[in-house]
């Protein structure tokens, strides 16, 4: 997988050289000089989608250091000043190894730290619209290059693209909505740097909890529709703006006859005959499985899963494409899921 690193990245810093060979913690820091500063280099794998932050968009994000088995750097903001990245206080490159443990953009979970390593970050529940990265360098020594910090993203990214090739219906889409899935659980570090040559080395989640339906999409009113055509339009955008969730299993479609389980797709919309402008979905004869309360609108459901995807992985981006053709709603809509990987190659 490629990805763009940023040119030139000379370490720039106003705060003022003290020679030291012990900063207070026992850590042994040589004399200083220009070259001993620790600097950053900041990398971001390409995304398929703007909305995801990228090595050109992303403008800060948080270090903690180790060396010797204690705490080095904690919480430092590191930020982009122009085509360089800045912090302060100014932090030297010490006798021993430095292990670096960043994540970006700011939340508001504070990582566990331990005597050498952040260990995890706990419940850190998914508001669907921030795209986590984190990085990991282990075994760093002095060196007058920048430290190249490799991010990868968290969780997994998902777009819903629906359309309809029939001309002769028109659907109005009213609100869509993801059920069966979890959105507060636990991230682990991974151990082991997360260069751009190393793609093994990447995190995982654990105590996955707080199962809920999400509205990915809603339309306060007529003006908010959106009437389906042949071009395939991405639904997480352009509104709540809700396309990152927690890497997780996805459990299968079922139907009892009065209610779905299991992880899936929910689109509530209208269909009209063009010609005649009547509406002719939902229907006195639809189920009330598919009625949607206290709205003209009827419910379609697709699955999440298929032959191809049992669960969204970590750094993944999902692309389900749907097309609603049918005006009866009497056979399966067609539907298809493709999978891209979130870090697209050129």
């Amino acid at each position: 997988m490629k990805t763009k690193s940023l040119l030139a990245l000379a370490f720039v810093s106003s705060v003022a050289f003290i020679s030291c060979s012990d900063d207070g913690s026992g850590i042994n820091v040589p004399d200083d000089s220009r070259e001993n500063a620790i600097a950053f280099n900041v990398m971001v794998p390409k995304a398929p989608r703007a909305a995801s932050t990228t090595t050109a968009t992303i403008k800060e994000f948080y270090v903690y250091a180790f060396t010797a088995g204690k705490p080095y750097m904690e919480r430092v903001v590191v930020r982009r000043n122009g085509s360089s990245w800045t912090y302060t206080p100014t932090m030297y490159w010490p006798d021993t190894p430095v292990n670096f443990y960043a994540y970006s953009p700011n939340i508001t979970n504070s990582p566990n730290v331990g005597d050498d390593a952040i260990g995890d970050i706990p419940d850190y529940t998914c508001d669907g619209q921030t795209d986590l990265l984190y990085a990991v360098n282990i075994g760093e020594t002095s060196k007058a290059s920048p430290v190249n910090i490799n991010f990868r993203h968290a969780l997994s990214k998902a777009s819903i693209m629906l359309s309809s090739s029939n001309e002769a219906i028109r659907v109005n889409v009213r609100h869509v909505v993801l059920h069966g899935l979890n959105h507060t659980g636990t991230f682990y570090y991974p151990d082991a740097t997360t260069s751009q040559s190393m793609h093994q080395n990447v995190g995982h989640w654990e105590d996955l909890k707080l199962r809920s339906p999400l509205m990915i999409f809603y339309a306060i009113g007529e003006e908010d529709f959106v009437n389906l055509t042949t071009t395939p339009v991405d639904i997480t955008e352009n509104n709540l703006n809700m396309s990152f969730f927690l890497p997780q299993p996805l459990t299968k479609l079922e139907f009892d006859g009065s209610n779905y389980t299991g992880s899936y797709i929910e689109v509530d919309c209208e269909i009209f005959d063009v010609a005649s402008g009547a509406r002719i979905w939902p229907t006195a004869s639809t189920p009330p499985s598919q009625l949607v309360d206290e709205s003209p609108a009827g419910r379609l459901i697709f699955p999440m899963t298929s032959s191809a995807v049992s669960d969204w992985k970590i750094g993944h981006a999902y692309i389900y494409n749907i097309k609603i053709d049918n005006p009866t709603v009497l056979q399966p809509i067609d539907f298809n899921v493709t999978v891209d990987d979130f870090t697209l190659e050129n």
